[in-house]
């Protein structure tokens, strides 16, 4: 029986791992009703710009709103306010099948440092509409670990 708790403790510490170094890297995921929200910011020198990917399997979802984005020095408390942006569902999956609609935010000065990415997407399907909001930690710091990322729709996908 110690054999057996002493396995599942050491399956859940790693899978919490496995957990939190997806969440806190140069692109997060986090799932949302019907697909998937993706936050990348390109690994680039400049780290000049903000790519935020909504992709799903279905066509349900015909738009995405991208409100209240701010960004979030997590060293500096410096706060960046981006404006409200929407895009249509677009005609193009990938090779996993995926549905891909992207919204940019370019002329940023990332730099190095580590980010706190908070805002709301707002799903617009035919005859609907479903608003969350997220809260996403890019490149957090080593010595210093921030709540978890998360995105609350208030029912299960």
């Amino acid at each position: 029986m110690e054999i057996f708790r002493s396995v599942a403790v050491n399956l859940l510490v790693i899978a919490g791992l496995l957990f939190v170094s997806v969440v806190h890297a140069d692109t997060a995921a986090i799932q949302v009703y019907k697909g998937e929200l993706r936050i990348i910011v390109p690994d680039r020198q400049t780290r000049d710009s903000l790519l935020i990917r909504y992709r799903s399997k279905t066509r349900e979802v015909v738009r995405i709103g991208i409100n209240g984005l701010a960004l979030t020095n997590t060293a500096t408390k410096e706060v960046i306010s981006l404006h409200d942006q929407s895009a249509s569902l677009s005609n193009r999956y990938d090779q996993e099948g995926y549905w891909n609609t992207d919204i940019y935010y370019n002329d940023l000065d990332l730099g190095d440092d580590n980010y706190q990415i908070q805002g709301r997407l707002t799903l617009y399907l035919v005859g609907s509409q479903r608003t969350g909001s997220f809260n996403v930690y890019l490149k957090a710091e080593s010595g210093k670990k921030p709540p978890g990322s998360s995105i609350d729709w208030g029912e299960n996908n």
